[in-house]
């Protein structure tokens, strides 16, 4: 079995071959080297678009399918999720002790004449 390098950024993700940060669950999609310099390159390349990205070179040793031994990382969030930062924002609006749904009373000192 060979080695080969794959990136892996400080969220435990992975580079695939469309240059993006996936989970290593399928294995086939990854990015993957055998040389360490390309490698660090790519490193290089990555951290020049994004400025906060911690990304490592890790070498792996590959499977009998020559697909790189890594384990998964925590799944990606989407965009949606990942600005939301939580499944239902929505669950804890509207309980005041007037209830559900009523519009709330605004109080004023002066009357609205026409």
């Amino acid at each position: 079995m060979a080695n080969v390098f794959v990136i892996q950024n400080q969220h435990g993700h992975y580079l695939s071959k469309q240059l993006e940060w996936v989970d290593g669950r399928d294995k086939r999609v990854l990015f993957r080297t055998v040389h360490r310099d390309e490698a660090i390159n790519m490193v290089f390349e990555q951290s020049s678009k994004n400025i906060e990205l911690r990304a490592h070179p890790l070498e792996c040793e590959t499977d009998d399918s020559a697909q790189p031994k890594v384990e998964a990382g925590p799944p990606i969030m989407s965009q949606h999720e990942d600005l939301l930062g939580e499944e239902n924002p929505d669950a804890d609006r509207g309980n005041s002790d007037k209830g559900e749904g009523e519009p709330l009373a605004v109080e004023t000192d002066e009357k609205n004449t026409l």
